[in-house]
This record gives C-alpha cells, structure tokens and sequence, in this order.
C-alpha cells in the first residue's frame, strides 16, 4: 500500500512540476547528441551523475537534471542504465525524494534505474529509517524489492554492484561524512564479485564515497582497507564514487582496481549536470566527462584496453 501511494503521489507531483517547469527559462536542449565512439562493437553504456542535491527551492536543480535526463534521452543509443552516485537529496526529506523521483519518471529514459544511498539521504536520521524511505521511492519507481541499501543488477550479462552505508553516523560520532558497512555486507560482496567474475566481464562497483583516505581525505568508508582487499582478488573491478564536489573527475589504477571518482555534481550553479558517459565493448571500456545538462563533452576521458581478463 505505501509502494503504490508513493508511486500515486509522484505521479501527481510529476504532472505538476512539468507545468511549472514549461514557464523556467533556460529549456532548451544544447549542443550535440551523445553518440558512441565504437557503435559497432558497443554491447554496453551508462550514464553516471552525482550528487544531485535535490533541494525543494533550488528550481534550477530542477531544471539541470531535467537537461541532463532529456539529453541522455537524445543520445544516438539508448542507455542501459543511469545511475545516481548518492546525496541524490539535500536532507533526505520525504519532499524532495518526490521531487526527485517526479523528475525521474517523466525524463529518465534509461532502460535500468540504478541509485546508491549519501550521506545527506540520511543526514542524522536513524539508518532503518532512511533507508526505508530510500527504498520506498527506489521500489515504487523500478519495480525492485529492495530492503537493504545494497543490492546487484544484470545488466546486458554485466554485473552492477550498489554498496551503502549501514550507520547514520559512519561509525564515528563525530563525522557523518563516512560510510560504515556491516560485516554481512562486505560477505555479501565478496560473493558477488566471485559469482560476476565467472563471466570474465568487467565489474562495476558503485558507492558514495570513495574507499580510502588516500583519495579523498573528508568521508570515506570505514572498513575501506578490507573492502579494497575483497576488490583486489578480481579482476577488471571499477569502484565509482561521488561525494567529493571536486571540480574534476579523478582516476586511478591500484592493484588491479580501478577507481573513478565523479568529482563534478549538481550542488554547484552552472556545473552544467556532469558526470560519466560509459561505453563498453569487448576490447576496451571508455569513461567520457560531459556536462549533460549543456550537452557538451568535458576534456577528460579514459580508455581502458581489454585482452581477456587482461586490463592495460
């Protein structure tokens, strides 16, 4: 009952900010189509964003998103999947999950919906809490039954893992910033990433914020060290993470592991709603930096060769 009066009240909600959105200014569609690099060889692609901060009175937020959704509609082909890397709210406010999720059901075209859990989506609440109400909008929207704020998806034969935080407080009373997972978790990556990595396919971990302090020294994930020794028993893993507002993506290889960070999000006015455009194919996986909501490609990009289970 509460699944369908969410899905009834984002609806409602949707209908209205559509018409509201008709008179903001600034509407148009800008710049080129995302269009992939190797068409004829691409068996996967997804969008990634961050951060997206939905906040009741910041209309423009609103309005980047609302870009940024219509030009991942516009692209040349269809996205497998858009995921959304955490603080996809400002305070985790029944409110602005609807807002968000109205926004999602009129413009997200993806063919999957994948979304992890921030910090702010908590923001001091009792974790059995917001993660109920996380799921609750999550459930309503996709049709999935999740319980946990982690969980995995199938996508195309590629495995999508989405980790979460088990704490409101990250384990450290005075830092929320953090990430905190169960033991029961970290179990369950591990069985994961074993039963993915028989398919000899790059995996794709998401999670809010970065693993180790040594990418990013403010929030990070407790148990960083042994979930970074789970990730380095496979191989061609990506961990991506948000959280770190800085004004770049960032990039690195350690063990095997390679680390994106989604540095660029929708808290700043004028970011232009970045984040990665994902292509994968048998030989290489490439990471391309646009600005969705400007439709325009950023001057960052990572190509990753594949020789089998081989990563250059």
């Amino acid at each position: 009952m509460a699944t369908f009066f969410i899905w009834l009240l984002t609806k409602i909600w949707a209908a209205f900010l559509a018409f509201i959105l008709l008179f903001v200014p600034g509407a148009r569609l800008r710049g080129e189509a995302i269009k992939p690099l190797d068409r004829a060889n691409l068996k996967l692609n997804f969008t990634i964003l961050a951060d997206v901060h939905m906040e009741s009175y910041t209309f423009w937020r609103f309005q980047d998103l609302r870009l940024a959704l219509r030009d991942i509609k516009r692209a040349e082909v269809k996205s497998d999947a858009l995921v959304l890397l955490g603080d996809n709210t400002m305070n985790g406010q029944f409110t602005e999950y609807t807002q968000l999720y109205s926004i999602l059901s009129l413009w997200n075209s993806s063919k999957n919906t994948l979304v992890a859990m921030g910090n702010h989506d908590i923001n001091h609440r009792p974790i059995g809490k917001a993660v109920k109400r996380h799921n609750h909008f999550f459930n309503a929207l996709t049709g999935a039954k999740n319980d946990k704020p982690y969980y995995s998806r199938v996508i195309n034969g590629y495995t999508f893992i989405v980790l979460g935080s088990e704490d409101e407080k990250g384990g450290l009373a005075e830092d929320w910033t953090y990430a905190d997972f169960s033991p029961a978790q970290i179990t369950w990556l591990d069985a994961e990433l074993a039963k993915a990595a028989e398919s000899e396919k790059p995996i794709f971990v998401f999670n809010h914020q970065p693993l180790l302090e040594e990418h990013w020294p403010y929030g990070t994930v407790v148990q960083g060290e042994e979930v970074f020794e789970v990730l380095k028993k496979y191989k061609g893993v990506f961990y991506f993470s948000g959280h770190t507002h800085y004004p770049g993506g960032d990039f690195e290889e350690a063990d095997g592991v390679y680390f994106v960070n989604v540095g660029h999000n929708f808290s700043r006015q004028g970011a232009g709603g970045p984040g990665y455009y994902v292509e994968v194919s048998d030989t290489h996986i490439l990471l391309r930096l646009r600005e969705f909501a400007n439709g325009k490609w950023a001057h960052e990009e990572h190509h990753i060769g594949l020789k089998g289970r081989v990563y250059n």
